[in-house]
């Protein structure tokens, strides 16, 4: 049967093939998919569209994935905020153009593109279906809602935790302020009587809670847009608001502002210290950011804040005020009680705090080539020790740590003779460092004169050679010559194989019989080149097919 196919039909099944390797969107799926070529014409088309920039192998992108379809599927027809939502994907590692355009870091990244808007915007809502979906709805509706009914007015309120209320006839300053501030609280305005007997509201603006003072008149002016967002920003926070593992929108309020410090109680359970605490911070809730965790839900905090330890002596509860600005933490001595704890803060504002490191106690032996720096010896072993010392910041889990801490022992022993050389290691996640020093990745090499000025970061090759001679050039001291390193070649691994298809996926390649600026990315290239081999070997097989069959030889003459 096959032999008499004819090459028509091999021809259609070769296609058909060919499209099943090409990812063609299933029928069924709500999110589109986005090239470089349709992508203009998607953003003429849609008024409201989220793009999630992604890579294939990326483990957070697949995580997203399914969720992201969830939420397409149920934003399809939906009429809530008053304009077509539309989801959209982009593989950023074929599409690189417009990664660059876009300024993607990292994946997944998703952006908000509204029409008539200069740039997309951020998404920073939910990753789970419903928050994509509820998050989008309010982002995608008007700024601020009209409420002409007072049925609706009161599912609004049992919804929201945070209403701003405009009862009135409303303004542009008003609408202007609540598209400042969309995404922090729901926005309203109404001029209905009914609505506003059923908020509890009289004319001007009110904030509605669900916390601590459920009702609270702004008396500013609403064209005064720094001293209304400081209103909003005072009373979405609710005063030592509880902070329970996975709960994203606490954890937003607490880390989105660098400049508003922390202060946290940490307990083994919630009892007669948080209302201590509660009191004691009522006189600063607009300095602070207030909220308590507790050991038995959140032991995770504990360990991340250096607090660990006081549980496990049994020596709790404590609070804590954290400096995001500078990257300290402060802890206060003695009970909880809310005259301790006032006293705390105003303390801090003072400037009269010493601040508290998360630190390992010192090693009782420390006399091997590389010497261990804990938290509570950076400064006089570090950064005031009055020598050259080059730092290693390590993760005990991080691979590339494991491979050069053999580089780093040759390098230590290299260097044991010299009295003005040191070589030192800190493990950065057990241990507080100056967030100054801007250790956000592992290793992180750092070579402090110790004098106290800020340190040189090195950003070379990482096997001994390398290291020896920059520290060579910067110190002015040799190392041994005597020595010979063990690590040798094996602080040089060879490249993963996952690695190097990756590498060659991300790199430009010039063309030799294009112009010198046209490139094309590796990942191109490879597309190509399975492209025309699946086209050879369906040629080869329509060749074969084809072919006439060899004629049976004659027979030859009797004898």
């Amino acid at each position: 049967l096959v032999a008499k196919m004819s090459r028509s039909s091999l021809l259609l099944i070769a296609v058909a093939c060919l499209l099943a390797t090409t990812g063609v969107k299933a029928a069924d799926e709500k999110v589109l998919v986005l090239t470089e070529k349709n992508f203009a014409a998607a953003l003429e088309e849609h008024p409201f569209m989220v793009v999630e920039f992604y890579a294939p192998w990326c483990g957070h992108c697949k995580q997203l994935e399914p969720e992201y379809e969830k939420a397409a599927q149920a934003l399809e027809g939906n009429t809530d905020a008053g304009v077509p939502i539309t989801l959209a994907k982009v593989d950023a590692t074929v599409e690189r153009s417009l990664g660059e355009k876009y300024e993607v870091q990292g994946y997944p990244t998703l952006k908000i593109f509204t029409k008539g808007a200069e740039k997309p915007a951020e998404y920073e809502g939910p990753r789970d279906a419903d928050g994509i979906v509820s998050y989008l709805i309010k982002r995608a509706g008007p700024a601020s809602a009209l409420l002409e009914s007072a049925d609706k007015a009161a599912v609004l309120k049992e919804k929201e935790s945070v209403i701003m209320v405009f009862a009135g006839k409303v303004t542009d300053d008003w609408t202007k302020a609540a598209d400042t501030m969309r995404d922090a609280v729901a926005w309203v305005h109404t001029s209905n009587k009914g609505v506003m007997s059923k908020l509890g509201v009289k004319e001007g603006v009110t904030v509605l809670k669900k916390f601590d003072e459920p009702t609270v008149v702004y008396d500013g002016k609403v064209s005064d847009t720094a001293a209304l967002k400081s209103f909003v920003n005072l009373h979405r926070r609710q005063l030592a608001m509880p902070i329970k593992k996975g709960d994203q929108s606490a954890l937003k309020l607490v880390f989105e502002d660098d400049a508003v410090p922390n202060a946290f109680l940490f307990a083994e359970s919630a009892g007669g210290d948080l209302d201590a605490f509660r009191e004691g911070a009522k006189g600063f809730r607009a300095d602070f950011v207030s909220g308590y965790f507790t050991n038995s839900d959140f032991p995770e905090a504990f360990a991340h804040f250096g607090v660990d330890k006081f549980a496990a002596a049994k020596n709790l509860p404590k609070v804590v005020i954290e400096d995001r600005k500078e990257g300290l933490r402060y802890v206060m001595d003695g009970e909880v009680t809310k005259d301790n704890v006032a006293a705390f803060m105003k303390d801090f504002k003072a400037g009269k705090l010493e601040p508290f490191l998360k630190s390992e106690d010192p090693p009782e032996n420390n006399d091997g080539p590389v010497r261990v720096v804990v938290g509570q010896s950076y400064q006089d072993e570090v950064n005031m020790s009055g020598k050259w010392t080059f730092l290693e910041a390590y993760a005990p889990w991080c691979g590339h740590c494991k491979r050069l801490a053999p580089v780093w022992e040759d390098l230590g022993l290299a260097f044991a003779a010299a009295d003005k050389v040191v070589i030192a290691k800190v493990d950065a996640t057990a241990n507080d460092l100056p967030k100054s020093l801007g250790v956000t990745g592992f290793p992180t090499l750092l070579l402090f004169k110790g004098d106290g000025s800020h340190p040189e970061s090195y950003s070379g090759e990482r096997d001994y050679t390398a290291l020896a001679r920059f520290l060579s050039k910067k110190t002015g001291v040799k190392p041994d010559p005597a020595f010979k390193p063990k690590s040798g070649e094996a602080s040089k691994p060879s490249e993963p194989l996952d690695k190097m298809v990756l590498r060659f996926f991300s790199t430009d390649f010039q063309v030799p019989w294009m112009s010198s600026g046209y490139k094309v990315s590796g990942l191109y290239l490879a597309a190509i080149c399975i492209f025309l081999l699946f086209i050879a070997s369906i040629a080869l097989v329509i060749a074969c097919l084809s072919r006439d069959p060899s004629p049976p030889p004659k027979a030859g003459k009797k004898d």
